[in-house]
């Protein structure tokens, strides 16, 4: 529950795998995508990025998206701590998610 100019509203959390998050909390957007500061459900102070990719018109940029997924898994697998890793890539219908560290 959340309090929104005096009325209190309930916030519909969205669950991906074993993270979570809800509209309301986003950190960022762009053509394809927007960005929501998520947690992981089991450990819920373990904050994390989820990219939240629609699919709807993005056939031109779906090869981009898997170049962007395949080299954040290549980055992951390095564990340098100047890169954010990514947790997880989850797909459903309608999206993509993309579970990342937060910086």
């Amino acid at each position: 529950m959340s309090v929104v100019k005096g009325k209190l509203v309930k916030m519909e959390v969205i669950q991906v795998g074993e993270y979570e998050f809800t509209k309301q909390d986003i950190i960022g957007h762009g053509a394809f995508a927007m960005v929501y500061k998520g947690r992981k459900r089991r450990n819920p102070s373990q904050s994390v990025a989820v990219k939240v990719v629609t699919k709807k018109g993005i056939q031109k940029a779906s090869e981009i998206l898997v170049k962007e997924i395949k080299i954040l898994r290549e980055l992951t697998a390095l564990h340098h701590t100047n890169l954010v890793a990514m947790h997880d890539c989850m797909d459903s219908p309608a999206y993509v998610y993309v579970v990342m560290e937060v910086s």
